[in-house]
């Protein structure tokens, strides 16, 4: 698989770029919140705590965090004490995907760009967010969790199968020289 990845890195240098992603739809049992939280505090973010994200995840821009919470994306955390330590976004608009965004229905979400500090992962930590995300989400009203996982991100789908997310389709997005693109979608139900 890491020789498939690998080849698939070294074509896009040319030009023929390829992602391969796993649509996975959150678990209809909500993942065991009991288990010790260590302290943390779950809740979603504003955009009071812009610095805090920036501080986060390096590199993040202002004006990019600015945009999202304009757009009505939500911004889910997790804090240690006074500081943040893990995030995610949720759009309740749109299902991003490379060649077909598509709306999304009222009981339907769009979980993005998961992050947890370097210092903390290893730690069970981002399935608990996971888990205490969706179950806000699900008090919101929106049942159907929707995210998407690079294919060789063995990290990020062995966290959500850990909170029972289930892996409904793999898509296979083709782009030739930024030019010409293709995409071929593959369901399965489990």
């Amino acid at each position: 698989m890491w020789v498939l990845a690998g080849l698939l890195r070294a074509m896009s240098w040319i030009g023929i770029r390829t992602d391969v992603l796993i649509l996975e739809l959150a678990g209809k049992e909500p993942f065991e919140l009991a288990q010790a939280t260590n302290g943390y505090d779950f809740r979603f973010l504003t955009p009071a705590d812009i610095e805090d994200l920036i501080g986060l995840e390096p590199g993040t821009e202002r004006e990019n965090l600015k945009i999202l919470f304009r757009e009505r994306k939500l911004c889910y955390g997790v804090w240690d004490n006074t500081r943040l330590v893990a995030k995610t976004w949720c759009d309740l608009d749109q299902l991003y995907h490379p060649a077909r965004p598509r709306p999304l229905a009222a009981d339907e979400v769009y979980l993005f760009q998961t992050y947890v500090d370097p210092n903390y992962r290893g730690q069970g930590l981002a399935p608990l967010m996971r888990a205490a995300v969706c179950a806000s989400l699900r008090e919101m009203g929106r049942s159907k969790i929707y995210s998407y996982s690079r294919y060789f991100n063995t990290a990020a789908r062995r966290y959500k199968a850990k909170v029972g997310a289930q892996e409904r389709s793999l898509t296979v997005h083709f782009r030739l020289f930024g030019k010409w693109s293709r995409s071929l979608t593959f369901q399965w139900c489990n």
